[in-house]
């Protein structure tokens, strides 16, 4: 049974207002993923400030919004940065960052002349499986490494973000500590950090709980003097969503550290990975309403907007929603308290699942403001996996433009908007065709 809309809240602009909605769609066109400056360096403060026992960390995600400007931007903000294979740090490095400031936790590490290019201008290599530890070892023995530790369990806001326990191929599995230890002392190898992300959108207990399980590991390397706890640190979307006080977990972490140092005498330093935290907020994408369908009294109401798995894949692919705000395409009276309707949003490819309003297949329709064909509808939460996991060139559409909102309200164009040369321009085509 459908919920009663009208009890549902209608979601609000995040950063925007509705006048800057109109301005951007104007200046640089449709659809286009607005950056909030300001939204940025708030949450970059608060999460270099969580209380931490003997020092922090903050390593940006770079998965989750690899721009060039919004890296620049954590890189001024002083930020250390997290890549998940060796392209992103490339792509870091190309944006001013110092290879020694980044590290790499990939599920794919080939020890070729790119990776071991950036080792040798001081990566720091997190090895997220046995064969990765070995080939590390044989190709700087004596040297200094990271292990991902899979604790045995996982939390997640969905199963797919879920990437701890038995059925996750993330990380060594916590009972290989043996193999582990036989691989360091033949290559001389100092493990000098412990890292284990549980999940995107994870529990706090649970990450103390993985706290606990690398401490345990700590005890068995004396080289280890840093926990990296990983990222997915929940952010509130919707408005139905609680506030989570992130300060909570930290003091009970700081806590478990100020034990270990009391029982070992080793002070551990403290390091997180937060991509969603810092920029999902930060993000909005507005589109435009380009058609209105329905099946019928009985059935459901549409609207077709100029975007979807081409620019966020998240809600067709996790089942998770995204605050979706309606604005008129002209100024005038606000709309009415009252003035609503209830409307499923879908999305311009041609195939069924480009769907904005789903939970786990099934149609879950929002309740917006009176909507028209031509009006905007903005797509809250978009900074981070959104742009950077989207469907790219799917239907041959061109990816969207961005634009950094700056401090001072102006808004400065960071990536265009592509051509259709740009789609095609590494494709060839043999010679008698």
């Amino acid at each position: 049974m459908r919920p009663d809309m009208s009890e549902v809240a209608v979601e609000q602009l995040k950063f925007l207002a509705t006048d800057d909605v109109r301005t951007v769609a104007e200046e640089f066109g449709t659809p286009v993923f607005v950056y909030d400056e300001a939204t940025v360096r708030a949450s970059s403060k608060t999460m270099s400030t969580l209380p931490n026992a003997f020092g922090l960390t903050v390593r940006y995600s770079l998965k989750a919004c690899p721009g060039q400007a919004i890296i620049r931007l954590f890189d001024r903000e002083g930020f250390s940065f997290d890549a998940s294979s060796v392209w992103e740090a490339r792509r870091a490095v190309l944006a001013g960052v110092e290879p020694g400031r980044i590290s790499m936790t990939a599920q794919e590490a080939v020890f070729d002349e790119n990776l071991r290019d950036l080792i040798d201008q001081g990566l720091q290599f997190d090895a997220g499986s046995l064969h990765q530890l070995e080939e590390y070892g044989r190709a700087y023995p004596g040297g200094a490494v990271a292990i991902r530790i899979n604790p045995g369990f996982g939390s997640g806001l969905v199963g797919r973000l879920n990437s701890g326990g038995p059925q996750s191929s993330f990380g060594i599995w916590h009972e290989q500590l043996p193999e582990v230890k036989q691989i360091v002392e033949q290559y001389g190898l100092r493990l000098v950090r412990l890292q284990s992300h549980i999940g995107s959108g994870h529990h706090w207990d649970i990450l103390v709980d993985a706290v606990r399980t690398m401490l345990s590991f700590a005890r068995d390397f004396q080289d280890v003097h840093t926990l990296d706890l990983g990222g997915g640190y929940r952010v509130s979307a919707l408005q139905s969503d609680p506030v989570y006080d992130h300060t909570e977990w930290a003091r009970v972490v700081a806590d478990e550290l100020k034990q270990f140092a009391e029982e070992t005498g080793r002070r551990l330093h403290t390091e997180v990975e937060p991509g969603t935290y810092l920029t999902a907020l930060a993000g909005s994408l507005v589109t435009k309403v380009i058609d209105k369908a329905d099946t019928g009294a009985e059935g459901n109401s549409f609207l077709k907007i100029n975007s979807g798995l081409t620019e966020i894949a998240r809600p067709s692919y996790y089942g998770v929603q995204h605050p979706i705000v309606s604005v008129p395409a002209t100024g005038g009276a606000e709309r009415a308290a009252d003035d609503r309707e209830e409307f499923n949003v879908v999305g311009h490819c041609c195939i069924a699942g480009d769907v904005l309003t789903a939970k786990q297949e099934e149609l879950a329709p929002v309740p917006l403001g009176r909507t028209e064909i031509g009006d905007y509808v903005v797509i809250e939460r978009a900074g981070s996996y959104c742009s950077s996991m989207s469907m790219k060139n799917f239907n041959s559409y061109p990816e969207a433009a961005e634009v950094l909102r700056r401090t001072d309200g102006s808004f400065d164009l960071i990536r265009s908007r592509q051509s259709i040369e740009q789609v095609i321009v590494n494709e060839r085509i043999p010679e008698g065709l």
